[in-house]
């Protein structure tokens, strides 16, 4: 039996995002930007599917994590009412999706802000009024192709 570790319940969306690989002390662009989508969010983090990870020699996942001052920035617009969010984040794991012939790459991630903070309080209410018809669109689709 597995048991459910995480801290925060996670929702199922199909949210399109840009990330960019900044030096979290000059802000400084590393790499990106990197289109990619987030699947499932949370109040502590995300899913994200990315179809590249690596940039001119710089690996959005292992180059950001081999160096503690280097984050991710997620920036997300949020349809029907297009309110932009940019979220600090760094990444915590890296895995294969394959479906069919399509071959991608789902990363999770950790958000560096408050989970109760302002900031995410907005993002969720944002999130939340188109979030059910984006969440059944991506789930529905992936359970067509896999069944």
């Amino acid at each position: 039996m597995i048991t459910e570790m995480r801290r925060s319940k996670r929702v199922r969306d199909y949210l399109p995002l840009i990330v960019t690989a900044r030096d979290g002390a000059t802000g400084k662009t590393l790499a990106g930007p990197f289109s990619g989508r987030i699947i499932d969010i949370s109040r502590h983090g995300a899913c994200l599917l990315m179809s590249q990870v690596m940039q001119q020699g710089f690996h959005i996942f292992h180059s950001t994590r081999e160096d503690d001052s280097r984050i991710l920035q997620l920036s997300m617009t949020i349809p029907p009412d297009q309110i932009t969010f940019t979220i600090t984040a760094r990444p915590v794991w890296l895995d294969l999706f394959r479906q069919d012939e399509i071959s991608a790459f789902k990363m999770g991630v950790e958000f560096l802000v408050h989970p109760q903070g302002e900031q995410m309080k907005r993002l969720r209410q944002a999130i939340s009024v188109q979030q059910p018809q984006r969440g059944h669109w991506w789930t529905s689709h992936v359970a067509q192709r896999q069944g």
